[in-house]
């Protein structure tokens, strides 16, 4: 008896079953202060065959039983989770539930293993710049590197991250992005001093915030944790 697929655009929580035959695209980690205690997360972008995408998280008690079987790249079959809202400050995905991973959740390996790459939705400096408030969805963004600067440590979670400060350049307008990890490297700046010309950026899953002045001057950031670079010849 062959196993009945779900397409991602129909998952809800108003269904306990549901199997999904899905490609990895992003994974990654994070953590917050969860009831004063540091708790660590496992976010996944899942996409279908209709190119339709999903947000997945892991939460630290099962981390370890999934980390491993997860890859970038691949394609499984995920069966046995619930679904939830799609809420919180870490939101890639537009579909308004995401996946939660529970101890009883399925991942094999599917027999179909080509889904072609989606590639990059990329947000404009225009739309950017229109926003007023921070920006409840992680969005990616291209530009020409013409600054850089090292900032002080910041606290965030108890944690003193190391911030790299990109000016980037799209549109005819600049915007700094800032570049936030716990990392001892953020950024191979030697690769970036190798370049003739300024390298252009791919940043991705970056947040925008709004800092707004005395003067009722909102300025707009980009902060995210990764960085592509490559030259255009």
């Amino acid at each position: 008896m062959s196993l009945s697929i779900d397409h991602l655009q129909k998952i809800s929580p108003w269904k306990e079953t549901w199997s999904i035959e899905a490609k990895i695209l992003t994974i990654w980690e994070d953590a917050f202060i969860v009831n004063e205690n540091m708790q660590k997360f496992l976010h996944v972008i899942l996409m279908d065959k209709q190119n339709d995408k999903v947000q997945a998280t892991v939460e630290d008690d099962f981390i370890t039983t999934f980390i491993h079987q997860l890859k970038e790249g691949h394609v499984c079959i995920i069966s046995d989770f619930k679904v939830i809202p799609n809420v919180g400050l870490v939101r890639v995905t537009r579909y308004r539930f995401r996946i939660l991973f529970k101890c009883s959740t399925s991942v094999v390996a599917a027999a179909n293993r080509v889904i072609p790459d989606p590639g990059l939705s990329l947000t404009s400096m225009d739309e950017i710049l229109q926003k007023r408030t921070d920006y409840e969805y992680l969005i990616d963004f291209v530009g020409v590197l013409c600054g850089l600067k090292r900032k002080m440590g910041v606290e965030c979670n108890g944690k003193i991250l190391k911030v790299i400060v990109l000016e980037v350049f799209a549109d005819g307008k600049k915007m700094p992005c800032n570049l936030v990890s716990d990392c001892s490297a953020l950024i191979d700046i030697n690769s970036l001093q190798k370049y003739h010309k300024p390298p252009v950026l791919i940043l991705q899953s970056f947040k925008i915030k709004i800092n707004g002045g005395d003067d009722n001057v909102f300025q707009c950031q980009l902060c995210g944790r990764e960085v592509q670079h490559f030259m255009i010849r």
